[in-house]
């Protein structure tokens, strides 16, 4: 049997793996990070921060997360998806040799918004995703700051698990004491993303956007929308949230120009697409995993279908 039918059959098995009660797991996993990084959160003599060799910023809260992480999923009762391969924002380069060979694994950020999580403003998440192929089909996006999840899988749907509230910053003390105190409101409640009518005549855009990251081209994006009449409403928000947001339909879009990576966007990219949006490039390209030497993303479109009208503005 050739190697390629091989690494079919194996993708296949973990698909088959694919379940509510899987994403449940999962779930379980995340939720257990978010209690590692609130720890940390509540204890000043732990907030130190370091340098990785690229500059991000590192604190205890991503070390402690990425080990609770890797345990877990080792942990998953199906042992299939346990016996996965783990790429996290934190692994060493030991850990991915061989990773372009993999025909499924796990593509983690253990705490995605380290900058939110230094700012103390609680918009920071647990991202963990499954990736066969080189397609993600599950994904947890987990705030621990106020206990919200979004999870989705393929032929499982899209919800947010948790309050009624939607994500919001929250202060310190709201934030520990909130973890707790949503324990108790769990219900899965379908999402789905909405695209604007592009048809009426008074509508408006609402966008969720980054803080920090290719302001200069947001503003001609926005700018360009506006010239055909639309006016736009734009928020910043920090993390994943952002692409949970146009799941939600709470924002119609979320254009990113500048640098992320391949966890910062799988786990939210399942969320959206089960929630009937989708993740494309520049050129309208749905986001795909593991297939470059790179694990850096470039400028993306987050959206409800269809991206195309959206493409039209696309600054070069």
């Amino acid at each position: 049997m050739s190697a390629n039918n091989l690494q079919k059959i194996a993708e296949a098995s973990v698909r088959d793996s694919v379940t509510r009660d899987a994403l449940a797991a999962v779930m379980a996993v995340a939720e257990d990070a978010g209690r590692a990084i609130m720890a940390i959160y509540s204890d000043s003599a732990r907030w130190a921060v370091t340098e990785k060799s690229d500059s991000s910023p590192i604190t205890a809260a991503d070390i402690a997360a990425h080990e609770s992480i890797v345990k877990g999923l080792q942990a998953l009762a199906d042992k299939t998806l346990a016996s996965l391969p783990v790429l996290s924002e934190e692994s060493s380069p030991k850990d991915l040799q061989g990773r372009r060979d993999w025909p499924a694994y796990w593509l983690v950020d253990p705490l995605d918004g380290t900058k939110e999580f230094i700012a103390r403003n609680g918009e920071f998440s647990v991202n963990i995703a499954l990736v066969v192929g080189h397609e993600a089909v599950l994904g947890v996006v987990y705030g621990p700051a106020n206990g919200v999840s979004y999870v989705a899988a393929e032929g499982v749907g899209s919800f947010r698990v948790g309050p009624e509230a939607v994500i919001e910053t929250t202060a310190v003390a709201e934030a520990i004491s909130s973890v707790s105190a949503n324990k108790a409101a769990s219900a899965w409640m379908p999402i789905q993303a909405r695209a604007p009518n592009w048809s009426a005549s008074n509508g408006k855009l609402n966008l969720t956007v980054s803080r920090r990251h290719g302001l200069e081209r947001l503003a001609h994006f926005e700018q360009s929308l506006q010239a055909v009449g639309w006016p736009v409403n734009s928020i910043p928000a920090g993390s994943a949230f952002k692409i949970c947001a146009v799941a939600e339909g709470r924002a119609h879009a979320y254009p990113r120009f500048g640098p992320t990576s391949e966890w910062d966007t799988a786990a939210a990219q399942v969320v959206l697409e089960q929630a009937g949006g989708e993740l494309v490039d520049a050129k309208g390209q749905r986001f795909l995993y593991n297939c470059r030497s790179t694990l850096l993303n470039g400028d993306f479109l987050a959206v409800a279908k269809a991206s195309e009208p959206w493409l039209k503005h696309w600054p070069s």
